[in-house]
This record gives structure tokens, C-alpha cells and sequence, in this order.
């Protein structure tokens, strides 16, 4: 989300050739749009997911109106769950994130934490629970994502990696586990599960079996094909996880 430095690429008689500089500019913060008070419009974002971060950024990078978001999760801080699904270990706190601290304070984005008790579309109306006075609003975005199943009963053993105190804690508890199953026939799934055997690995935890239960379904036999499959399949089980 942040501008990234770009430099000049030709290919020549079929090799690349890269101009770089001596030096080599940092990452630099991207300069928004400034809100206008005489823009009354108002887009409303549901979510705070890699989906409602890019909206974000592409509304106020050419947007000078009102951008309120409602957080979806409990922490709403837009977490970056994909590297904590790759590092099963501690993460620094810039790791956690997907924006620096102050990126939604630069973007002048209101952020309204609550329930949503309802949304009026025709009267571009939304309600949140313990608040008097109703959004209104002339957009709305719904940037919610997908919710992942689970189990009908909460379980001391069975763990879900949500966000950065729910990692936290299952990489504690993956210390004491002697067998570990991880259920999901996305490619997610087994992503978590070599992401587990490298974390104990490197701690010397050799003898911890782990298990990958998916469906006759997986993600990676109906997107890739049972070709892919059987190769991951085979990887698997060349760094002792059962599939």
C-alpha cells in the first residue's frame, strides 16, 4: 500500500537489463487527496480487509468527500493475517500490520467501531447499535470478505488464526502439542501446515507428528488440478506431514 521506488527495464537480445541508482530511495508515504468540506458526499466502507484497505486507498487517492469505516473483525486495525499464516513464530508489531499507524489519521478516514443494527439502502441509511443519529451516505462498499467455518462448539485445543493475540497464543500452545491437525482444503491450509513443521523444526521439536485433514475437494485439486495435488502431496510428505 505504500509507493513503492520503480526503476527502468528494457530486455535486450533476451536478457533484462535493470538501471538502479546508486542509491536506492526508501519506501515513501503516499500523499493523499486532502478531504474537502465542500464535498457533502460520503462513501461508507464495511470491512477491514486487504479488500477495504485497497478501496481505501484508491478512493482517497481521487476522492475528496467524507470515508468512514465500519471494522468487521474485533480489533479492526487491518491485520495482515497471510504472514501469520507463513510464521507460525513470535511477529514484531510491524509485522502485524498491513499500514503504518498513522496511515488512517494521513487519509483523514473516520473510523466507527459497533454492531450494524441495519442498513437502509434506499434510504442510503446505515444504524449502528448504541448510536442515535444514523450514518447516511451516498456509497456504500461491503468489504467483508469470507468467514471462515467452524467448529458449532468452542474447544480448548481447537484454534483459529484470526489476529495477532489469537497467533499469539496457538503458537504458545503448538510447544506443548505431541500431534497436530490442521483441517482446511484451501490452499491456506497448507500453507499452516508446512508454516507448523518449519516453526518446531527450528526449535528442535522433531518428533511432533502433524497431520493435514482436508476434503476429497481440496482447493488444490479443483483449481490446480490432482496433478498439483499429488506434488503437494508429495512435499508434504517430505517434511513429515501426513495428507
Amino acid at each position: 500500500m505504500r509507493n513503492l521506488s520503480t526503476f527502468s527495464v528494457k530486455v535486450r537480445k533476451g536478457k533484462v537489463e535493470l538501471t538502479v541508482p546508486e542509491h536506492v530511495p526508501a519506501f515513501s508515504k503516499k500523499k493523499f487527496l486532502k478531504r474537502q468540506a465542500l464535498d457533502p458526499r460520503t462513501f461508507v466502507v464495511l470491512g477491514d480487509n486487504e479488500t477495504a484497505l485497497a478501496a481505501i486507498d484508491a478512493l482517497r487517492t481521487n476522492f475528496t468527500g467524507r470515508i468512514v469505516v465500519v471494522p468487521s473483525s474485533n480489533y479492526g486495525a487491518f491485520e495482515n493475517v497471510g504472514i501469520m499464516r507463513k510464521q507460525l513464530g513470535p511477529l514484531s508489531k510491524n509485522q502485524c500490520y498491513l499500514v503504518e499507524d498513522d496511515y488512517l489519521d494521513r487519509a483523514n478516514i473516520d473510523i466507527i467501531r459497533g454492531t450494524i443494527d441495519r442498513i437502509a439502502v434506499e434510504q442510503q441509511m446505515l444504524k449502528i447499535k448504541g448510536m442515535r443519529a444514523p450514518i447516511r451516505f451516498d456509497k456504500l462498499l461491503v468489504a467483508w470478505g469470507a468467514h471462515r467455518n467452524k467448529l458449532s462448539k468452542n474447544y480448548s485445543n481447537v484454534h483459529y488464526i484470526e489476529d495477532r493475540f489469537s497467533h499469539a497464543k496457538l503458537h504458545n500452545e503448538l510447544l506443548r502439542a505431541k500431534k497436530i491437525v490442521v483441517m482446511g482444503n484451501t490452499l491456506e491450509a497448507f500453507q499452516v501446515a508446512q508454516s507448523t513443521r518449519e516453526y518446531l523444526d527450528a526449535l528442535g521439536y522433531y518428533e511432533v507428528r502433524i497431520v493435514l485433514m482436508s476434503t476429497e475437494s481440496s482447493e488444490a485439486r479443483t483449481a490446480l488440478g490432482a496433478g498439483l495435488e499429488r506434488f503437494l502431496g508429495r512435499q508434504l510428505r517430505e517434511q513429515r506431514i501426513t495428507y
